[in-house]
């Protein structure tokens, strides 16, 4: 009877063995799971980056486009620009920063109400010098964040290689200091990103290498340089616009254009824009361009662009520079049709 228990027992702690043994083998054998890193999108770049954009809002600042103004500083750090026709025949820029700020901005000059609307857009900060009696009106309803020179106890200062009007300037310490005493990044803002190509994939349309804007009094170019997949930006005919910091060209990867109408508000030519009215569209990117209309539910939602098939424009990850033109602004380019196998966009 022992001889059996015994038996028994060394059974036991065989079969233990072998349970143990196979557990140990198939934990070894399995592969150990690797968690895929947490990446994040910037809304108004399409870039991919380990961390998300520090800022809790952009800050979009009223920059001078005429004379002495240019060249201006730190364009190259914008994330967007829009550029807006204005009184005189002329256009002025709205910078929009959000995933880098400079050490300074400028030139920096007033604002219109439909540069507030653009700032209520992106729910963002608005920096400014001086305003149309419009604008003053709009800012003081509350809308919008903003820091003005007119009523600012920040510190604006001009410098001096530039006359004025177009020379006045703000160091981002200042600005900084201002958000954080008004509490204004304590809440991050969700913006509604644009949409994006997908990495490797190419989009659709007519082949377009050069585009021609112009103002009546503010002309601008943009050059499509395949091998770069950027645009450069001239002026006046092929002459350079370059950041003022650095001396570089300016080079973007989309040039989206918004087609609006205006109207004259007042004796001094002041403008009236209505940026919720809808219109045509037109996307150049990646060397092509595509045709289509946007739309805007009310003034503090993201104006949407779609194609003629009603699909969002999808642009190439990178920095926008945004041409806001009237029924004043001609738009030159010659379309030559891609070849079909280069016509394809990624689903």
């Amino acid at each position: 009877m022992l001889k059996k228990h015994k038996k028994i027992i060394t059974l036991i702690l065989v079969l233990a063995l072998c349970m143990t043994a196979m557990f140990t083998l198939g934990a070894c054998g399995k592969e150990e799971e690797v968690p895929e890193p947490v990446t994040y999108t910037n809304a108004l770049t399409g870039e991919i980056t380990e961390q998300p954009v520090a800022a809790a809002r952009p800050l979009i600042v009223s920059i001078d486009n005429v004379g002495d103004a240019v060249p201006q500083s730190w364009l190259s750090k914008a994330d967007l620009v829009y550029e807006f026709p204005v009184e005189g025949k002329q256009t002025r820029l709205q910078a929009i920063y959000y995933t880098e700020f400079p050490e300074e901005f400028g030139p920096i000059r007033s604002t219109r109400p439909y540069f507030v609307d653009l700032t209520r857009e992106y729910k963002g900060i608005f920096l400014a010098h001086g305003w149309s009696p419009q604008a003053k009106s709009y800012l003081m309803e509350g809308h919008v964040p903003y820091i003005n020179a007119m009523n600012s106890e920040c510190d604006f200062y001009r410098v001096s290689d530039k006359s004025a009007p177009h020379n006045s300037y703000i160091k981002w310490e200042e600005v900084k200091a201002k958000i954080d005493k008004e509490g204004w990044w304590s809440e991050t803002q969700k913006i509604k990103p644009f949409k994006f190509l997908k990495d490797g994939a190419e989009s659709k349309g007519d082949l377009v290498d050069f585009i021609e804007f112009s103002y009546s009094s503010s002309d601008c170019e943009f050059t499509y340089d395949a091998e770069t997949g950027k645009y450069t930006r001239t002026i006046d005919e092929g002459r350079d616009y370059v950041d003022h910091e650095t001396g570089e060209v300016i080079k973007v990867d989309n040039i989206l254009v918004q087609m609006v109408k205006s109207s004259v508000l007042d004796g001094k030519g002041r403008l009236k824009i209505d940026m919720c009215a809808g219109g045509d569209a037109i996307l150049f990117t990646d060397g092509k361009v595509v045709k289509g209309t946007w739309s805007r539910e009310n003034l503090d939602s993201r104006t949407i662009f779609v194609d003629a098939e009603g699909k969002q424009f999808k642009l190439s990850p990178g920095h926008t520079w945004v041409e806001v033109a009237d029924q004043n602004c001609d738009i030159d380019y010659d379309a030559t049709p891609a070849p079909a196998e280069e016509a394809s966009e990624e689903e």
